[in-house]
């Protein structure tokens, strides 16, 4: 319990630093303090990084030191095996109080044009989203201006900061129907407006075809992965998600579809409105899961809100398998992972924290329940229990 009490105080000097509230002689104790720490005298740079400082500042503005310590304290004085696994869904709070000050010092002395843009496709160097255009010519996303003159001309935009934008296709008077494919690779999202106005986000290592206008009774997309959808409200043409295995019928709602690759489930989880799977209604809050071998489906309470912060750039998790955890992990950093003990795969946690830090602190949250240790060697994830 101590271990918590003396991060948090830490984390608080640190704050009252940034923010100009100590005194000279409080500035030497905490650089002698961190002198002590691991990579200690590294901390201060990086709570200082003005871009990354503005990229967290919504979270920074709502954290709330006392409150999140109070939780700590409750969980880990029980046995609970569910409270003590929401104990890292608090320990967030050893990272975020470090930069609090700093979100409000150095937000103001940015430019508009200055601040970070990471909305469209925040893909590893070597690994781009593509566009697929009908005969297979595939275009890399940040490049894709040098095709900008044919697309504007079937009415596609290039938006900054949003992606590809269909809304204008129907504008153009040729009637001529094409499919356009987004790939996106691990490490990458992407943002795009269908034809109709729904706007989707595609999730790491997932892939959607679509078509350039929709024409007919119905509207049809075809996913492979995850994406969440802002579907337009349009009761006289159905929106209907396609996956290999289930389709997910709409009206016009906000929600999310995971349907990986060789994962043997689909999971359709809503935020807002009312959808279908094979005749079954879901009404928000709930997340049906269909399992491909047995086609059964079961069904759980869920805070649809948690996965409309998906397409905010934030990891999300309430009490989910750690292999669901981790795998969701590892398509965005690019690792692999494996189980000294395959029981710990099973073991539930819950966190939220942004996707943009290092993974490392996302994987030092984890070990702070004491259920599991990691071991990262290149790009090789060891699991290990942690007792």
């Amino acid at each position: 319990m101590e271990k918590y009490r003396e991060s948090i105080e830490l984390a608080e000097r640190i704050t009252r630093y940034l923010e100009g509230n100590l005194s000279d002689m409080e500035e030497l104790e905490l650089e002698k303090d961190l002198q002590g720490i691991p990579e200690g005298e590294k901390l201060l740079e990086r709570i200082r990084d003005p871009k990354a400082i503005v990229v967290k500042k919504e979270i920074y503005e709502s954290f709330d030191a006392a409150r999140s310590w109070n939780k700590i304290q409750k969980a880990t004085s029980t046995k609970n095996s569910k409270q003590i696994y929401r104990v890292f869904w608090y320990a967030a709070i050893l990272i975020l109080p470090l930069a609090v000050a700093a979100s409000f010092l150095y937000v103001s002395h940015f430019k508009a044009e200055e601040r970070p843009n990471y909305i469209v496709n925040a893909y590893f160097e070597s690994h781009k989203t593509m566009l697929e255009l009908p005969g297979g010519q595939l275009i890399a996303l940040d490049t894709v201006k040098n095709v900008a003159e044919k697309l504007n001309q079937c009415g596609v935009l290039l938006e900054n900061g949003i992606g590809l934008d269909y809304s204008g296709v129907d504008s153009v008077a040729d009637s001529k129907v094409e499919y356009h494919r987004i790939i996106v690779p691990r490490g990458g999202e992407y943002n795009l407006k269908l034809a109709d106005g729904t706007s989707v986000w595609v999730f790491a290592e997932s892939e959607i075809r679509f078509p350039t206008r929709f024409k007919g009774n119905k509207r049809e997309v075809y996913l492979e992965g995850e994406a969440y959808f802002d579907v337009f409200h349009d009761p006289a043409h159905p929106f209907y998600v396609k996956t290999k295995s289930l389709d997910v019928k709409v009206l016009g709602t906000s929600f999310n579809v995971k349907a990986y690759r060789n994962s043997g489930v689909v999971e359709t989880s809503l935020v807002e409105g009312v959808v279908s799977v094979k005749d079954n209604v879901l009404r928000p809050d709930i997340q049906a899961t269909y399992y491909e071998q047995s086609g059964d489906f079961s069904y759980r309470k869920i805070k649809g809100e948690n996965y409309r912060l998906r397409k905010e750039q934030m990891f999300v998790f309430e009490e989910e398998r750690l292999d669901d955890i981790l795998q969701e992990m590892a398509r965005w950093y690019d690792f692999e992972v494996f189980y000294q003990n395959p029981e710990m795969a099973e073991k539930r946690f819950g966190f939220k924290l942004e996707k943009y830090e290092h993974v490392d602190s996302l994987l030092k949250i984890l070990e702070l329940t004491g259920e599991v240790k990691f071991e990262m060697l290149g790009k090789s994830l060891t699991v290990k229990s942690g007792s």
